[in-house]
């Protein structure tokens, strides 16, 4: 098979780049250090059927021939590897670049976009998405984009990519000296009080059979100390919108903050629902219409509304903002509908 053909809709190309230390590193050697999970005789089996080709542009003097596993690239070469897509969940590639240059891009994220490749998702990432323009070039191992910070598949909002890893250094060195600041809206049950802090040390659920659920833990049981601070900007008798500003950054520390104070976030599978059915979705089971019900959102109401920091390069403060979504926008003004109806 030639991977220069049209690709079909289960496959992708993937590049690999060859630096100007591997000079005659060989074919099979060279995809062994990218693909460690793969024995020498599957690249092998690879590269004989076709799947693997080399593109040399940069020498055309040195005839490359057949492809073969003991073929000896040159830097410059790029090493093209004809890849199946594999069936991925559906998700929403619906996001606004807010502002881009040499070095950051910020991006207003939807609801229902894995940020990076994880689990069930590889293809349908923003990373991925970036990465390959839209799914329209091949997949440029080399093309790196890096995370200042981190928000979940079901957050929305604002988020900070760096194009080098030194920029991205720099952002989150500002993150952990606590000189940046970030605003959020959120959507929690009950009418809270127009102002309150939170100040509860947090780490990983100790009871909790879900890995990633994250819980409030003493520090003298090895728990981090956290601080957010929460202000009430609307309420309708039932639910309350809320500007929350973290002062610290450890995982899942607004969601686990509200639920501690008895206001947890609208739709929060992970902190808003019993255990045992916050794992059967965590296992990849399809929720009870109890579970939907209680839910009353499809995915949590977290909105990451507004960002500042200052630019690496010029050293001028840049800040960001995206409203609100329109779907958390409507349940504030119309609870009583079943949001969780396709």
């Amino acid at each position: 098979m030639n991977v220069t053909h049209s690709l079909t809709s289960e496959q992708y190309l993937v590049t690999h780049s060859v630096g100007p230390n591997q000079h005659g590193i060989r074919l099979d050697a060279f995809l062994k250090e990218r693909y460690r999970k793969r024995s020498r005789e599957q690249l092998k089996r690879a590269i004989d059927a076709g799947v693997v080709t080399i593109k040399r542009e940069q020498s055309p003097h040195l005839k490359l021939g057949r492809t073969k596993p003991s073929a000896q690239l040159v830097p410059g070469d790029e090493v093209l590897v004809l890849t199946e897509r594999k069936p991925e969940p559906t998700v929403s590639f619906d996001y606004q670049i807010l502002f881009e240059d040499q070095s950051l891009f910020v991006i207003n994220k939807p609801a229902n976009l894995p940020v990076h490749p994880a689990g069930r998702y590889f293809f349908n990432t923003l990373l991925v998405h970036l990465k390959t323009q839209g799914h329209q070039t091949p997949l440029k191992i080399e093309r790196e984009f890096f995370l200042a910070h981190r928000i979940d598949k079901e957050t929305s909002g604002v988020l900070v990519l760096a194009k080098d890893k030194d920029i991205c250094a720099h952002i989150t060195r500002q993150f952990a000296e606590r000189t940046t600041q970030k605003r959020y809206l959120a959507i929690v049950k009950g009418v809270c009080p127009e102002q309150f802090e939170v100040a509860l040390a947090m780490g990983k659920a100790p009871d909790s059979l879900i890995d990633l659920k994250m819980g409030i833990l003493p520090e003298n049981k090895g728990g981090q100390s956290a601080f957010t601070s929460f202000k009430r900007i609307q309420n309708n008798g039932i639910y309350s919108l809320v500007e929350c500003f973290p002062k610290t950054g450890r995982q899942h520390q607004i969601r686990v903050h509200l639920d501690a104070v008895g206001h947890p976030i609208v739709g929060d599978k992970l902190y808003g629902l019993p255990e045992r059915e916050a794992l059967r979705f965590y296992e990849r089971q399809h929720l009870t219409p109890e579970a939907e019900a209680q839910l009353l959102l499809p995915r949590h109401a977290l909105h990451a509304s507004w960002i500042r920091f200052v630019h690496p390069l010029t050293g001028k403060t840049m800040q960001f903002s995206a409203p609100l979504p329109q779907d958390l926008e409507d349940f504030m003004h119309n609870p009583s509908e079943n949001w969780n109806t396709p």
